[in-house]
């Protein structure tokens, strides 16, 4: 196997205890890999053409066609061996908590219990979410939001939307030779736009979407955008050039009630 795949393959054993490597396969530049634990199988793929790599899981012993693929994750390397290990480490991190899920939680009803200051203020965890995976989509942005964080000793989602994102989306935008890459930023965005919360939604229309300029750019992006989110960025275009004041200086900026509203009702309205 090569350096890049050992590494993921390695870095993910090293996340989930007690999966080993089952079995291995190459194919042209194509590699693969089976991993178990001996209840689930975890299989990781990685394709140089597609620039990408796969991550597909089954339960142990199941045949090729029951695999479910779980995520994808691009994946070009820069020829810089330290850098691309590290990146394949990300790959391997970002593999292992989607294959494993977050931790599980004691939920009691709402009625029934009063929320701690931390639950009260983590009303972003899902821009936070939406945010740390951005870089799975868009690779340039994952030193900056180690820098970011680093920086602030948190993450502000939409600060950082708006220092990083905006202009990696703009030359991503710019280059035809990305096309794919483009198109497969977008779903993620239709993704996340229809799983995420208010915030989320904020974010992708008022932040990210309100940066694209230019006519053509414009229609081709609608072109490639979910129905609801398309209707949702015509609404939140009217407020391009308008100051939408934060919350707080130490939080990303919130959408004004009105277009929160006009989120609301385009929804109900799907």
């Amino acid at each position: 196997m090569s350096e890049i795949f050992n590494s993921v393959i390695a870095r993910f054993i090293e996340n989930n205890k007690g999966f080993a490597v089952s079995s291995t396969e190459t194919k042209g530049k194509q590699e693969t890999a089976i991993l178990t634990d001996g209840s689930s199988n975890a299989k990781i793929v990685y394709s140089p053409e597609a620039r990408r790599f796969f991550l597909s899981k089954a339960a142990a012993g199941s045949a090729g066609d029951d695999y479910l693929e779980l995520q994808s994750y691009f994946f070009e390397p820069t020829g810089d061996s330290v850098a691309d290990t590290r990146e394949a480490c990300s790959v391997a991190n970002e593999f292992s908590e989607t294959f494993c899920g977050p931790s599980p939680m004691n939920v009691m009803p709402e009625a029934s219990r009063r929320l701690s200051k931390k639950e009260r203020d983590s009303d972003e965890s899902s821009a936070v979410y939406f945010v740390n995976r951005i870089p799975g989509v868009l690779p340039e942005c994952r030193e900056p939001l180690l820098l970011h964080k680093e920086y602030f000793g948190m993450l502000l989602p939409n600060k950082f939307c708006e220092e990083v994102v905006v202009s990696a989306v703009a030359r991503l935008l710019s280059d035809k030779s990305r096309k794919a890459q483009a198109e497969h930023f977008l779903a993620f965005l239709n993704k996340m736009y229809d799983s995420g919360d208010m915030d989320v939604k904020s974010i992708i229309t008022m932040t990210i979407l309100n940066s694209v300029t230019g006519q053509e750019r414009i229609e081709y992006v609608e072109g490639l955008l979910s129905d609801g989110l398309r209707k949702a960025w015509k609404s939140a275009r009217k407020f391009i050039g308008k100051e939408v004041k934060p919350e707080k200086e130490s939080r990303y900026k919130m959408a004004t009630e009105k277009y929160r509203a006009q989120l609301m009702e385009n929804m109900q309205n799907k």
